[in-house]
């Protein structure tokens, strides 16, 4: 696939809904450790995206190349949102998390 073959998509297409943005987390006790450790560098990797497009456009002093970027973060985020969506929250009982707390 060539990149520089391929039409480009409406960029409506590229914002999802919340439904589709949030997606299942996956299983602690099933999921392989290798995709673990994928979803948290992939987390890592958007993170750091968002955290240099949002740097390079407080340094930026042309309002249309602003505007192009702010589509771009405003996409970005949406991706970062739902990598970040695939890490299981922590569940502790409530007995151990007094416990772990005295």
């Amino acid at each position: 696939m060539n990149p520089f073959e391929t039409e480009s998509q409406e960029l409506n297409s590229y914002f999802m809904n919340w439904a589709k943005m949030y997606a299942k987390p996956y299983d602690k006790e099933t999921t392989s450790p290798f995709t673990k450790v994928r979803v948290i560098l992939m987390n890592g990797t958007e993170f750091e995206s968002n955290w240099y497009l949002h740097q390079f456009a407080r340094h930026c002093t042309d309002p249309d190349i602003k505007r192009q970027i702010a589509i771009v973060r405003a996409q970005e985020q949406q991706q970062q949102k739902r990598i970040a969506s695939l890490k299981p929250k922590m569940k502790i009982c409530l007995k151990q998390q007094s416990l772990m707390s005295n």
